[in-house]
């Protein structure tokens, strides 16, 4: 029996020391393993959608990182800068040659050639052509997407135009795999299983980041490709392994997050609090923009459907204290349509703040004196769209008209905005589309009260005149750019005189980053709005 009793004393010593033994090699291992560097950037708005032919909203911010272009364009700089393609050329007004660069991969690991840029840029303009949805009609110019060898492809135009600026836009000009068409069993480019299985959480670009998971409400996660070309070049070993994208609506949620470590990168921060998160610590970057607020009415519901109301509710916005109240200095007034430094900007294209205006045209319309309601749809957690409706509100009552303010989350407010033309009644008198660029052209504001523009003309506007001037400056643009920049004038002048839509302001957007964390200059572009190129930051702590 004693010796039993120390076989057992010795099995269980035998025993103790393998359990030490493993805690110790997995605690070394966990020592020796590299820790995860981690970015977390809290973004304001659910994610529309991730099919780079398709997504023509808020997937910006998982597009941008995720796909690349042929060329990327900076408008501050007036500079491009080769993405995909290594050099271009113009042969001559209607044709364009695109050299791609060698050992590019996508994230399934299939090589860039010339066929994949043919497919993409022929599902993105066939989509739109066929179907009206997305940002397809950049390409409206090209007839042909010619492959010349598998490293070249030419683009062969209908008419000229500026197609190393197109090939640069933040939306419908990213590059993916052919392969899938297998992936996703479509019989064709056009069908839409292609698309829901983009939507699942899938990536096939060839960007330096992939989808890792994708809750468009919650939370996207993008893994570091390590396969990424470009990764030599930018030489940023502190680059994240792993980038959250968190929807966070709340701005107070944003700062506390940031306060409390669990956000590194923040967007929609209040502006009153920027100065108090300075004091503590944190870096503010203030990026100037394009990303500009556009008041519309709607013109097919009373009374907005009255020019000279309209004009009346415009007299009585009190113009000279929007930025500063609205903004707390975070921005620039609007003038027309078109943000400030944005091709076809025009100077002093604003209303003046007139109450005895406003009540002028009142009576010209017999409305004067009326008892008269009006509502503005507006988007939950943009704090700078519920002060200026508030202010709108406190002036419009000093002419006897109530206004009624109505917040939505954004996909609530796309609706409302779009139901102008099935159901004038159901659509707001007054809704705020903010809109930023999809490549450098007056066109891309413009078009937003186009009579085709069905997604985004949330005004219901149709004009035949307007039409024409918009279509034939856009085909202009290419051959005649002085001439198309006039015609695009004309355009805003209408607009202005009519009372249609007019911009508020236009952001200078405040970026909000933790001490941990470090950002290089060309993370931000000023093209792609809200997008953050991670391979330019570090992780410092």
């Amino acid at each position: 029996m004693g010796f039993s009793r120390r076989l057992v004393v010795i099995a269980i010593l035998l025993v103790l020391v393998l359990v030490v033994g493993m805690i110790v090699f997995s605690t070394l291992g966990r020592i020796a393993t590299p820790q995860v560097k981690l970015v977390v950037y809290a973004y304001r708005d659910s994610i529309t959608g991730i099919d780079p032919s398709v997504e023509f909203d808020t997937g910006i911010v998982v597009l941008g990182v995720v796909y690349e272009p042929l060329v990327y364009y900076n408008p501050l700089t007036n500079k491009f800068t080769p993405a995909l393609a290594k050099n271009w050329s113009k042969i001559n007004e209607t044709f364009w040659i695109f050299k791609l660069r060698e050992n590019v991969v996508f994230h399934d690991g299939t090589p860039l050639t010339a066929d994949a840029v043919r497919f993409s840029i022929l599902r993105t303009k066939t989509i739109y052509e066929e179907s009206g949805l997305g940002p397809g009609y950049i390409w409206d110019s090209v007839e042909d997407v010619v492959v010349l060898n598998s490293s070249a492809v030419g683009l062969r135009l209908k008419y000229p135009a500026p197609i190393d600026l197109i090939a640069s836009s933040a939306y419908g000009a990213y590059i993916y795999s052919p392969k899938v068409l297998e992936y996703s069993g479509a019989r064709d480019l056009k069908d839409e299983s292609i698309r829901f299985w983009f939507e699942k959480g899938r990536s096939l670009g060839s960007g330096p980041y992939y989808i890792d998971y994708y809750d468009p409400l919650n939370e996207v996660r993008l893994k570091k490709f390590e396969k990424w070309w470009g990764w030599a070049e930018v030489n940023n070993p502190r680059a994240p392994d792993l980038v959250v994208i968190k929807i966070v609506s709340d701005p107070i949620t944003q700062v506390m997050g940031l306060r409390g470590g669990s956000i590194h990168i923040a967007m929609a921060v209040p502006r009153v609090e920027i100065s108090s998160l300075v004091k503590e610590g944190f870096r503010v970057i203030k990026q100037h923009t394009y990303y500009s607020y556009i008041l519309m009415f709607n013109t097919r519901r009373w009374p907005t459907n009255i020019t000279e109301f309209r004009l009346a509710v415009l007299h009585a916005i009190p113009w000279d204290n929007l930025i500063d109240k609205a903004l707390h200095g975070y921005g620039i007034p609007g003038s027309g349509v078109i943000p400030y430094g944005y091709p076809g900007y025009i100077d002093n294209l604003r209303f003046e703040y007139n109450l005895t205006a406003s009540r002028e045209f009142l009576e010209i319309a017999g409305l004067y004196g009326a008892e008269i309601e009006i509502e503005i749809v507006i988007t939950t957690g943009y704090e700078e769209e519920e002060i200026f409706a508030m202010l709108l509100k406190s002036e419009l009552a000093k002419l006897g008209i109530k206004l009624t303010i109505r917040h939505y989350p954004w996909e609530l407010v796309k609706e409302y905005g779009a139901a102008v033309w099935r159901n004038p009644e159901e659509a707001p008198h007054l809704i705020i589309n903010d809109w930023w660029p999809t490549y450098p052209t007056p066109y891309d504001y413009l078009y937003l009260l186009h009579c085709s523009s069905k997604e985004w003309n949330w005004a219901g506007y149709c004009s035949g005149e307007l039409d024409e001037l918009l279509d034939t400056a856009y085909e202009l643009e290419g051959e005649n750019y002085e001439e198309a920049l006039k015609l695009y004038e004309e355009a805003q002048m209408i607009l202005f005189k009519e009372g249609v839509a007019t911009t508020l302001w236009t952001i200078t957007q405040p970026f909000v980053v933790s001490p941990t964390i470090g950002i290089r200059d060309n993370a931000f572009n000023p093209l792609y709005m809200y997008v953050v190129w991670f391979q330019y930051v570090e992780v410092l702590g």
